[in-house]
């Protein structure tokens, strides 16, 4: 019975053992899927802070590596051999290639001065001048046709008798003559003037419209051109060649032209 009672013991004390280990390996197990868990989480967090958000956000299903290089000084670009390399940079605003100032890379733009010019002249105050100088030279041109009237009118009867013309009547005629002439030579001259002085006006309104764009859009250079497209209004040999020296460049983008924006700046309509 002792015996009996010892084995009873026996068995209930594996059976406790048995229990004990395979709740060890439970543990253990439990253990294992919880470090594994953690180390998963700690690698989430490292890409998070690596790419600034968390894996399964949208931003970052949504973001893309830039290609965007720099910032930096300056770039170096190795050359032939033998000589120097090119450091590229930015000085005084704009991409330098070197230290001299004509080693930049400037904005350049162009205008259809012609275009530009006839809508300045069509302008009130520049048409205003031109008709102003043109009923002055009507009305004095008014004054020597009434005096040559008034010459034939009081030499008509001599003529009308068959006599020569008298001396004196010639001399008149002569010496009104000369005076049309010195005053004619005077019109053209003034006209001249005007003209001259209008296109000198026209020429810096121009200009200043054009500084006006270029500050605005950060224009360095602006070249003077005239379309290739455009027909030629020539019939002599002379004029035509004139048209071709207009046309400064052969070929240029139109993205060049900022003549619509220097009309704009002058209030001009096309």
């Amino acid at each position: 019975m002792w015996q009996r009672g010892l084995c009873a013991r026996s068995n209930d004390e594996m059976r406790s053992v048995s229990e004990y280990t395979r709740g060890m390996k439970r543990l253990h197990t439990f253990a294992l899927a919880l470090s594994v868990a953690l180390s998963a989480a700690a690698f989430l967090v490292a890409l998070s802070v690596a790419f600034g958000e968390r894996p399964g956000s949208v931003a970052y299903a949504a973001w893309t590596p830039s290609s965007d290089l720099g910032p930096t000084d300056g770039v170096i670009f190795a050359t032939e051999p033998g000589k120097d390399p090119v450091r590229v940079a930015v000085k005084d605003g704009r991409i330098a290639w070197g230290d001299r100032s004509t080693s930049r890379v400037w904005s350049v733009a162009s205008v259809d001065i012609d275009r530009v010019m006839k809508k300045i002249f069509e302008g009130a105050s520049y048409a205003e001048r031109r008709r102003e100088a043109q009923e002055t030279a009507k009305s004095e041109e008014a004054d020597f046709n009434k005096r040559a009237e008034d010459l034939r009118a009081k030499y008509q009867g001599v003529e009308a008798s068959g006599g020569a013309v008298p001396p004196e009547a010639q001399r008149e005629m002569a010496m009104l003559r000369q005076e049309y002439d010195k005053w004619l030579d005077g019109v053209r001259m003034r006209d001249e003037k005007i003209a001259s002085e209008q296109f000198e006006q026209a020429y810096r309104e121009l200009v200043a419209a054009v500084e006006a764009v270029s500050e605005k859009e950060s224009i360095d250079l602006v070249f003077r051109f005239f379309p290739t497209n455009e027909p030629f209004k020539a019939t002599r040999a002379g004029e035509a060649l004139a048209q071709i020296q207009a046309r400064t460049f052969l070929k240029y983008p139109a993205a060049m032209d900022i003549t619509p924006e220097v009309l704009k700046a002058l209030n001009l309509s096309e």
